[in-house]
């Protein structure tokens, strides 16, 4: 097994990790809030519940990210090269004003 196979099985694993137990955690801080509170003892809620309380925490979770996924890529694609293209734009007209490229050194086209 190459070390690139198994570095990105790693990865895979670890956001399956984050996936399956970051809703846990919401739902953790969610019920000690609840208990804080007042609104809840613990001795009130059963498994069934907890397990509904986890499972939407989960879909969320997942929504959530997917729908950050989707923006990420979407804002690549649509934004990204007019903001390039915008700072190449503002780079060249001061480069041409001093005569020197993006190392200081004088230019050898004739300018």
């Amino acid at each position: 097994m190459s070390s690139a196979e198994s570095q990105r099985r790693l990865v895979i694993l670890v956001i399956g990790l984050v996936v399956l137990f970051a809703p846990a955690l919401f739902v953790v801080a969610t019920l000690e809030f609840l208990i804080l509170t007042g609104d809840l003892a613990l001795s009130q809620i059963s498994l069934v519940e907890f397990l509904e309380l986890y499972l939407i925490d989960l879909l969320l979770f997942v929504v959530l990210g997917y729908g950050v996924y989707r923006l990420t890529f979407w804002l690549i694609d649509n934004r990204l090269p007019a903001a390039l293209d915008t700072l190449e734009g503002e780079a060249e007209p001061s480069d041409a004003a001093d005569g020197t490229n993006d190392t200081g050194a004088v230019r050898d086209d004739g300018s």
